[in-house]
């Protein structure tokens, strides 16, 4: 994960994830690109004759906090030491962040974290992100002060392309961890699927050992046996695919992905 992109807008948020990206791009000897994106049709106003502009004065604003920030970037990143550059974008977040990630190994992005009122980006949809591009999406809580990037790490297997494809982009994170575990949960409806074993063997022969964890469903639901697998080994890093099911079917429904988007406690490695 050499090239990584992180979504850089000044909010509370952001400490949060340009840490994770510098411990990243220190384990994996990384490149960060910082994207600012600024929505300026959300400053659009119309005068009488129907035309649209975005007042001078606002205009001025929005790029006085862009340089504030990116002067602010600057100045740490000249202590860290670490290779970087910095890209700037007007129009839609969600899209500036998709566009962006054509060469990007990692999108590093911050979760909802409902449970503490705390909604990092109101503009970008993390959703779209993790299904429209073709990297992962390094989604961390707001809270997060560093990645341990020589944890335990948790893989949600259940043999889909989705989690297949999670699983293979995160080798460059697996290969530097100090352990892996496999959890794959037990649906006799289901029965006859991937064998799990597979997925060990692949990883065997990238040279990572793991430990394949097996679990009854019961009355639980699959993101709560995932979540309390990794409670119990203590997990810091939890890797999964991404709206395995149709995308209407997940916002009906739910869904996995929906629920670790909204509650995860640790670092989430989304790929779909």
């Amino acid at each position: 994960m050499k090239s990584i992109l992180l979504y850089a807008d000044g909010g509370a948020a952001f400490e949060s994830r340009f840490q994770v990206a510098l411990d990243l791009a220190r384990s994996q000897s990384g490149h960060i690109t910082f994207l600012q994106a600024t929505p300026l049709s959300g400053f659009i106003v119309m005068d009488p004759m129907g035309g649209s502009y975005v007042p001078a004065s606002m205009l001025e604003q929005l790029r006085a906090d862009e340089d504030r920030l990116r002067n602010l970037v600057e100045a740490r990143m000249k202590v860290e030491g670490l290779p970087w550059d910095w890209t700037a974008y007007d129009g839609d977040v969600t899209q500036a962040v998709i566009s962006a990630s054509r060469l990007a190994d990692v999108i590093v992005l911050s979760l909802e974290n409902t449970a503490r009122n705390v909604r990092p980006h109101p503009l970008l949809a993390i959703a779209d992100v993790a299904v429209e591009t073709r990297c992962p999406v390094l989604a961390v809580p707001t809270d997060t002060k560093a990645l341990y990037t020589a944890g335990k790490v948790l893989v949600a297997w259940d043999g889909s392309h989705e989690a297949a494809s999670a699983m293979k982009l995160a080798l460059p994170m697996l290969q530097q961890a100090a352990s892996v575990h496999l959890v794959t949960i037990i649906e006799p409806k289901k029965a006859g699927g991937f064998p799990s074993t597979e997925a060990s063997e692949y990883l065997s022969r990238h040279g990572v050992c793991s430990e394949l964890i097996e679990r009854e469903r019961g009355t639980l639901s699959i993101e709560e046996v995932i979540e309390n697998v990794a409670a119990e080994i203590g997990a810091d890093l939890l890797v999964m695919g991404a709206f395995g099911h149709s995308r209407l079917r997940e916002v009906l429904l739910g869904g996995v992905t929906r629920y670790f988007l909204r509650d995860s406690n640790i670092p989430l490695l989304l790929a779909h």
